[in-house]
């Protein structure tokens, strides 16, 4: 199991030099990036040209199977590479490559975790805040794209890396379980928050009825489309290429519409104290559904395009349901920086989904 603390740099050197890079290693340095994995980048001459990678130690307390993690995203990258027919670029856009180890594995196990390394982007830039409609535009159109790439991957191929990921119910039931523990007494102090969940409580069997029934498909999604999950071209602005494959598997195209929805047209940070800034940029929001039906080029069914708005809704109540149950539960999930910070996180995803509620009618997707 991956230890808490940092990598020594004798250990993080040591890592990255067993994978098959050519030349010698200048340098490695943190990038802070993402709640869940540790991440770095290392620069290496390779015959007088500089040239970078990113690697990251693996978070095996969150993803327990590595192996299937690595599995979903070899099956993906090569199911993208397959499309591209030895092209560079399709439709403008690359795929993330990984790194394999001198032993020629996809990832590589050490005393200090599991690692990964991929060939580092170079001239794009990722952004944790969406700065124009043009941008909320190309990110949407980016992971519509990628869902429309993989609509032919069959998703029984992937494995389930963590176990009913995209079920509301699901995560509605860790909540209940964690409120039930309370293990650090701390539920009478976020009972206004505890309350908005439970009287939302019918909306969580939604989707997963419709996907029992046969009324939305099952698809392979990627499950964490945060707009910093998109690089972009440093020159031109446009999407080039999507990242954080770790939870590539079976599930709904709705989730990855609604999390891109709750993410990137947020008015304010994720972890955000002054409540009255918390809301949906209604431009940025018809930014992004215009780019994800521009992406996915009609393979989302009706019913899918119709419940939309309904997608950003749900998925933004089950964040807050995740962060709120780990806030209960002592933070064992989600990396936090300060007291308090994933009840501050649930309770800005909350006021969102009120927000989205009183906005219903200007939200609805019109077809045809």
């Amino acid at each position: 199991m991956t230890r808490t603390t940092p990598p020594s740099d004798t250990e993080l050197r040591a890592a990255v030099q067993r994978f098959l890079i050519p030349g010698t290693l200048d340098d490695v340095r943190p990038l802070r990036r993402g709640h869940i994995h540790d991440t770095f980048v290392s620069t290496w001459n390779d015959g007088g040209v500089a040239r970078r990678y990113l690697h990251q130690r693996m978070n095996d307390k969150v993803f327990q199977d590595i192996p299937a993690v690595m599995h979903n995203i070899e099956t993906v990258s090569r199911h993208l590479r397959r499309k591209m027919s030895g092209a560079r670029t399709l439709d403008g856009f690359q795929v993330l490559d990984l790194v394999p180890t001198r032993e020629k594995r996809s990832y590589l196990v050490t005393d200090a975790g599991p690692w990964r390394t991929y060939n580092f982007i170079e001239d794009t830039e990722s952004r944790d805040h969406c700065q124009t409609p043009e941008q909320a535009y190309e990110a949407a159109r980016a992971f519509g794209w990628f869902q429309a790439q993989l609509a032919d991957l069959d998703a029984e191929w992937l494995r389930e890396t963590l176990p009913r990921f995209f079920s509301t119910p699901h995560r509605l039931q860790q909540f209940e379980d964690a409120l039930a523990e309370d293990p650090l007494n701390r539920a009478e102090a976020c009972m206004r928050e505890v309350r908005f969940a439970q009287t939302r409580r019918e909306t969580a069997f939604v989707v997963d009825r419709l996907l029992q029934s046969g009324e939305i498909p099952v698809r392979t999604v990627h499950g964490d489309t945060k707009l910093n999950n998109v690089l972009f071209c440093c020159r031109s602005g446009r999407a080039r290429c999507i990242v954080d494959l770790d939870t590539c598997m079976p599930g709904y195209a709705l989730y990855d519409f609604g999390d891109l929805v709750r993410f990137t047209a947020a008015t304010s940070d994720e972890d955000e104290r002054d409540l009255g800034r918390v809301g949906t940029d209604m431009t940025l929001y018809r930014a992004l559904v215009a780019g994800y039906l521009d992406g996915t080029r009609g393979a989302l069914s009706r019913t899918e395009v119709e419940l939309m708005p309904f997608a950003a809704r749900l998925v933004t109540y089950t964040i807050g349901l995740r962060f709120l149950t780990d806030h209960l539960a002592g933070d064992v999930y989600f990396k936090v920086h300060r007291d308090g910070h994933n009840l501050d996180r649930a309770r800005v995803q909350f006021a969102m989904v009120e927000r989205m509620e009183e906005m219903a009618d200007e939200m609805a997707v019109k077809i045809g």
